[in-house]
C-alpha cells in the first residue's frame, strides 16, 4: 500500500476511534448528570427515586429488611416513612413508621385512613428479591392546622393554643401565624415564625408553590389567615450541596477532558512527527556527506530498529519513505566512493599524462637544442636521426591530445558517427593484417578465425577500426613474446555478431579487469614512450556503446585474457 493510503487509513483510524471516545465520555458524562440529578430530586423528594436507587440502598437478610443510613435520614427530612414489605405483605423492615400502622400489613398501610398519612409511594419488584418498598408522607400540617383552628379568638385576633397543640409544634420545630388581609402579623407562636407575609406569598402557598413545608387557611368572616409550618429540612441545603457537587462533578469530567485532549493532541503530535524529525535528520546527514542511518545518541544502535531487527511500530506508517531513503543512501554512498575512487584515478592519470607529455617534449627540447648549438657540427646522417626522434615524439604526443579530445567528445556525445553497410569478417581480417606486417609485434602469434557463415553489419567504419585496433594493440603490448592471439567472429542467430579476442598471455587481477575502462586509470607504464596514451580501452567501450553494443574482459593472471565483444546488426 502506497504511503499516503496509509496515511488516509491511519487518519480515519484515529478520528474513528476519537470518536469511539467522545461517545463513550458523552454517556459517561449523561450518566453521571442523570446520577446526580437522581441525587438532587431524592433529597427534594424521595418519591421520584428510581427503584435502582431504592435497591441499592435495602437488603434483605434472613428475612429482614435493613434500610441505609442515608435513605433514613432522607425519609426523616421529607417528613415521610419508610416500609419494606414481602410478597405476602408481611413488614420486615420500616422506619419512622406512624404508630397506628406498626405491625400492619400491607392493605393496611395502603389503605389506611390515618389522618396522619396523606400520600403514598411504592417501588415494585425487585428483580429476584421478591419484596416492595412502600414511602408515604405524614400529614402533620392537617392536624394540628384543625387543632388551632379551634383554639383561635377570630373576633380577638388572637391565637388561644392549648398545651397539647404547643407540644406538637414543639416537637416538629413548628409555628402559627394570624396574619391580616396586608400580611401583617397579628399573632403568632414559635420561635421561628415569620414576622409577615407578602399577598405573593400567600398565594404561593395556597397554589403549593415551593412552600411544602407550610399550610394555610383563610377565615373568611373576619378576613384573617392562618398559617402554619415549620423551618424547611436540610433537604434545600443538601439539594445546594448535591448541585454543588454536580457543579463540582462537572468542573473535574471538563478538567478532565481537557487533560484528556491535551494528551492526545501530545500524543497524535509525537506519532506523527516523531519519525518526520529523524527522516529529517537523516537528510541532514545525508547533506553532510554521513551515509548512515541516523543512530541512538547512548546506544549507538540505528534508531529505526527494535532489538529483534524489525523496524520499530511508530516507523511502519512510513516504510516506503524508509525503504527510499535506505535507496538513496546507498546510492549515494556508491557514489561518494566512485567519486573518490575518480579523483584519485584522475590524479594519477593527470600525473601519468603530464610525465608522458614531459618525457617526449623533453626529447624534443634536447634534440632540438642539440642541432641548434654551434659547438658541434653534425653530420647528414646524425641530423636525420635527431629528426626521426623529433617526428616519433611529436606523432606520441598528437596521438595523446586527439585521445583527450575524443574521449571528452564521447563523454558530451558530440561525436559524429555515420554507419554503412559492412563485410565484417572481411574488416576485421584487413585490421590484424595491419599488425601482422608490423615487424614491431613480430615476437607475437595473431590467427584469425572468421565466421563461416557471412556476417554483414551496418558500422562507423572508421570508429570500428579504432575500436580493433585498440583492443588488439592492448592484447599485443601488454603481454610477452611467444603469446598467441586469437580473434574470431560468430553469428548468434542472424542478429547478433560475437566478436572474440583470446589470448594465453600474462592475464590481469581483478582490479585491473575493474578499472580497465576507466578513463581515468592506465594500465601502462609511463616510463615508456610507446605505451600508449592509457585511454584506449575507455574510447574502445563508448565506441562500442555509440554502435549500441557491449563489451566484456575475463580474466585471471597467468590465466590470459578473453574479451568478448557484442554487437547488433541492425
Amino acid at each position: 500500500m502506497q504511503i499516503h493510503r496509509r496515511l488516509i487509513v491511519q487518519l480515519l483510524l484515529q478520528l474513528l476511534m476519537l470518536f469511539v471516545f467522545a461517545f463513550v465520555l458523552n454517556i459517561t458524562i449523561f450518566i453521571l448528570i442523570s446520577y446526580f440529578a437522581e441525587q438532587t430530586e431524592t433529597v427534594e423528594d424521595l418519591t421520584k427515586a428510581s427503584d435502582l436507587f431504592i435497591e441499592n440502598r435495602v437488603e434483605v437478610k434472613a428475612g429482614t429488611a435493613e434500610i441505609e443510613q442515608g435513605l433514613k435520614i432522607r425519609v426523616e427530612e421529607q417528613d415521610g416513612w419508610l416500609a419494606v414489605l414481602t410478597e405476602e405483605g408481611k413488614v420486615i423492615g420500616s422506619h419512622n413508621t406512624p404508630p397506628s400502622l406498626k405491625g400492619k400489613r400491607m392493605e393496611t398501610l395502603l389503605y389506611s385512613e390515618d389522618n396522619n398519612i396523606s400520600t403514598y409511594w411504592v417501588w415494585g419488584e425487585f428483580a429476584e428479591k421478591q419484596y416492595y418498598v412502600v414511602f408515604g408522607k405524614h400529614n402533620w400540617q392537617k392536624n394540628i392546622m384543625q387543632a388551632i383552628k379551634e383554639n383561635i379568638s377570630w373576633k380577638n385576633q388572637k391565637l388561644e393554643l392549648l398545651g397539647a397543640v404547643k407540644t406538637k409544634l414543639d416537637k416538629i420545630g413548628g409555628w402559627a401565624l394570624l396574619v391580616d388581609y396586608t400580611g401583617k402579623t397579628l399573632d403568632s407562636y414559635g420561635k421561628d415564625a415569620p414576622t409577615s407575609y407578602l399577598t405573593e406569598d400567600l398565594i404561593a402557598i395556597k397554589a403549593d408553590q415551593k412552600w411544602s413545608h407550610v399550610e394555610s387557611y383563610f377565615h373568611e368572616p373576619s378576613r384573617l389567615t392562618l398559617i402554619v409550618g415549620k423551618e424547611p429540612t436540610s433537604s434545600s441545603s443538601l439539594a445546594g450541596n448535591m448541585e454543588g457537587k454536580i457543579s463540582n462533578s462537572v468542573i473535574v469530567v471538563a478538567v478532565f477532558v481537557i487533560l484528556f485532549f491535551l494528551l492526545a493532541t501530545y500524543w497524535y503530535a509525537h506519532k506523527f512527527s516523531s519519525p518526520l524529525l529523524m527522516f529529517i535528520r537523516w537528510l541532514q546527514n545525508l547533506g553532510h556527506g554521513i551515509y548512515e542511518q541516523p543512530v541512538h545518541p547512548r546506544t549507538g544502535q540505528p534508531m529505526l530498529f527494535n532489538k529483534y531487527g524489525d523496524i520499530k511500530r511508530k516507523y511502519r506508517l512510513y516504510k516506503d519513505l524508509f525503504f527510499t531513503l535506505t535507496q538513496l543512501t546507498d546510492i549515494l554512498r556508491e557514489r561518494d566512493v566512485e567519486r573518490r575512487r575518480i579523483s584519485r584515478s584522475r590524479e594519477e592519470w593527470v600525473s601519468g599524462i603530464s610525465h608522458d607529455l614531459k618525457t617526449p617534449l623533453a626529447s624534443i627540447q634536447g634534440y632540438a637544442n642539440m642541432m641548434e648549438s654551434d659547438a658541434y657540427s653534425w653530420n647528414e646522417a646524425e641530423i636525420r636521426e635527431f629528426a626521426s626522434v623529433i617526428s616519433k615524439k611529436s606523432t606520441y604526443m598528437k596521438d595523446l591530445i586527439e585521445d583527450l579530445n575524443l574521449t571528452y567528445q564521447l563523454k558530451n556525445r558530440e561525436l559524429p558517427i555515420s554507419k554503412e553497410r559492412t563485410d565484417m569478417n572481411e574488416c576485421i581480417r584487413r585490421t590484424i593484417l595491419q599488425f601482422m606486417n608490423n615487424k614491431l609485434y613480430a615476437d607475437k602469434e595473431l590467427r584469425f578465425q572468421p565466421s563461416h557463415n557471412e556476417i554483414i553489419g551496418f558500422i562507423d567504419r572508421k570508429w570500428f577500426q579504432r575500436i580493433m585496433d585498440n583492443v588488439i594493440a592492448n592484447a599485443i603490448k601488454y603481454n610477452p613474446a611467444g603469446t598467441m592471439i586469437t580473434i574470431s567472429t560468430e553469428l548468434i542467430e542472424q542478429h547478433v555478431m560475437v566478436i572474440k579476442i583470446v589470448d594465453n598471455g600474462v592475464g590481469m587481477d581483478n582490479e585491473t579487469v575493474n578499472r580497465l575502462f576507466t578513463r581515468y586509470y592506465r594500465g601502462t607504464n609511463t616510463t615508456e614512450t610507446d605505451s600508449g596514451t592509457g585511454l584506449g580501452m575507455a574510447i574502445s567501450k563508448q565506441l562500442i556503446a555509440l554502435h549500441n553494443g557491449s563489451i566484456r574482459v575475463q580474466s585471471k593472471p597467468g590465466e590470459g585474457t578473453v574479451i568478448r565483444i557484442l554487437l547488433p546488426l541492425g
